[in-house]
């Protein structure tokens, strides 16, 4: 079970890592290729997920993307691999929760996993000082009649809190930073604050979440960018 929902997790913060012409902080290539690398609180690897563009769409007054995605653990074997989906309207970027393939998600053969939440939204023009929508995703996962877990997560107080120069293994990049907090049921309640950083035309170059005393919990950076 905390297999699954670390990896629930990451994939989750990871969707907003593509959009297409919603503003300067988001775009995206056919073929564009992502490797983001995750730590945990020792900073220890915990696990790698790869992302690439493999098709997009207009749509309405935007567009429609997929990306394929594959993550491994901290030894390289394959946990999960799948599609997902991603939208840009009218300037905003929509990063919905709803668009995690059950197949990204290591479980059991026999095992049904839900997903539902709202979107975490990224609109144009973002600058020191806006203050951007709340988020929530829920997760229940269920064998037949039996309830196996259930997750919530709401994401809160988001802001963009300055602009930060960040180095990455893939590179330097000048950066929005934004913070939030994450308050967190799973086996009990849990608070904690969180703070994203977004590159010009590539998306989130790096994430950690800290406990409610400072401490870091997590932590994930890129690691590899191919265009």
């Amino acid at each position: 079970m905390k297999k699954l929902s670390t990896i629930l997790f990451l994939l989750f913060l990871n969707m907003t890592c593509f959009a297409q012409n919603c503003n300067e902080y988001f775009s995206f290539t056919k073929g564009m290729k992502i490797e983001m690398v995750s730590y945990d609180k020792k900073d220890k690897l915990a696990a790698t997920i790869k992302y690439e563009i493999v098709d997009y769409k207009p749509a309405g007054s935007g567009m429609t993307l997929v990306m394929s995605t594959a993550t491994y653990d901290a030894k390289g074997a394959l946990l999960a691999k799948g599609d997902a989906s991603g939208k840009c309207e009218n300037g905003v970027y929509y990063a919905d929760v709803r668009n995690i393939s059950s197949d990204m998600i290591p479980k059991a053969a026999d095992v049904q996993v839900d997903i539902t939440g709202e979107q975490l939204t990224y609109p144009t023009g973002l600058k020191v000082g806006d203050k951007l929508k709340d988020a929530t995703i829920n997760v229940a996962s269920s064998m037949g009649s039996m309830k196996l877990m259930s997750m919530a997560v709401n994401i809160v107080n988001r802001e963009v809190a300055a602009m930060e120069t960040v180095e990455t293994p893939a590179g330097k990049f000048d950066c929005l930073k934004i913070t939030y907090t994450l308050n967190m049921k799973f086996m009990g309640n849990r608070t904690m604050n969180g703070v994203e950083y977004l590159a010009k035309g590539i998306g989130v170059v790096k994430s950690e979440n800290y406990d409610s005393k400072g401490k870091k919990q997590s932590s994930m950076i890129l690691n590899k960018l191919e265009k």
